[in-house]
């Protein structure tokens, strides 16, 4: 058995879901089902899973039906992209990763016949995401994607000579990127009007960098059981096993008081945002650190609620937060 932590007992910030999730929902996983990059089976699991309800909590201020339509386009793009590269080699995600950026970088442009459907799906989520944005916003998400799309080719270089990172700060280098949450901060900009020296403020920075690692932690903690199973590696809870020589419990216990501290942090950052000349911007600058503060939500409710980690009947608040360790394939791990 495994005693996960409850990570989330102190966290202040409620539950909201956007008024538009069943429509716009329901219109985006279409959209990826008219793109042709799934098989059936796989379809079937990404419809169960549920990542419109991810994007109606971490988005639920968005008013726009055509900017919220964006959100939930990027974070099933995303999750697609992320079961698709899993099973890659390097070679084959840099493929998949040159394709991804050209389109998304030049959406205009029909994608070759036989491409890969990878293709179609960053170039048609570009054409929407021009429509609905400003330029210096498009700038920080394509630069930040790229950052990404380098990530998951990393991460795929450590799946094929099944390594693991020496370190937990090592790792949170690499977490930081392989998720795109990055990217997924920038779109919260997409209804506001905050000024670039506000953004580059060391306080906005820092916050930012609170809520991206306890997005990417706090699904590694939530998504282990399942990930330690199938012999992943890109885990901080598996990093901290290999670089302490600890056992699971002990570094599960380990990584959630450290995901326990970043939570102390993040409220605390919160009472110290940058000053701002005018209201409008002050409360745009609340807005975005809210959105911040949603997104880890998002990310702690739907990954216990989706299905994708813990199957039906198997709630872990429910069950005191001690569930049923799943057996572990065999894998040779090297440390880096």
């Amino acid at each position: 058995m495994l005693q996960l932590p409850d990570i989330h007992q102190q966290w202040p910030f409620p539950v909201t879901f956007n008024r538009w999730e069943a429509t716009i929902s329901a219109e985006s996983t279409a959209w990826i089902e008219s793109i042709g990059i799934l098989s059936v089976e796989r379809l079937k699991k990404f419809k169960g899973a549920n990542f419109g309800g991810l994007a109606s909590i971490a988005y639920a201020p968005f008013t726009d039906a055509d900017q919220y339509r964006i959100t939930c386009d990027m974070v099933n793009l995303l999750f697609v992209f992320d079961d698709l590269t899993d099973e890659l080699s390097a070679q084959d995600v840099r493929d998949i990763a040159k394709i991804s950026l050209d389109a998304l970088s030049d959406w205009k442009t029909p994608r070759p016949h036989g491409e890969h459907p990878v293709g179609e799906m960053h170039r048609s989520l570009s054409e929407r995401l021009h429509s609905v944005t400003n330029p210096q916003i498009l700038d920080k998400f394509i630069a930040n994607y790229d950052k990404y799309l380098k990530a998951v080719i990393s991460e795929a270089e450590d799946r094929d000579a099944k390594t693991i990172r020496s370190s937990l700060e090592s790792y949170l280098a690499l977490r930081r990127e392989t998720g795109a949450v990055t990217c997924c901060f920038n779109l919260l900009l997409i209804p506001l009007e905050i000024p670039d020296h506000i953004l580059r403020d060391p306080r906005i920075v820092y916050l930012e960098t609170l809520g991206l690692d306890m997005v990417c932690v706090g699904n590694d903690i939530l998504s282990f059981n399942v990930e330690h199973a199938r012999g992943d590696t890109h885990n901080a809870v598996i990093v901290v096993m290999h670089e302490r020589g600890l056992c699971i419990q002990d570094a599960m216990d380990f990584v959630g008081a450290w995901y326990r501290e970043k939570v102390e942090q993040f409220c605390n950052a919160m009472r110290d945002l940058p000053p701002c000349r005018s209201v409008a911007v002050r409360n745009a600058v609340r807005t975005y650190v809210a959105g911040v503060a949603n997104w880890v939500t998002a990310n702690y409710e739907w990954s216990l609620r989706s299905g994708r980690y813990f199957p039906a009947g198997h709630d872990p608040i429910g069950m005191d937060w001690i569930v049923p360790l799943i057996p572990r394939m065999k894998h040779e791990l090297h440390q880096e």
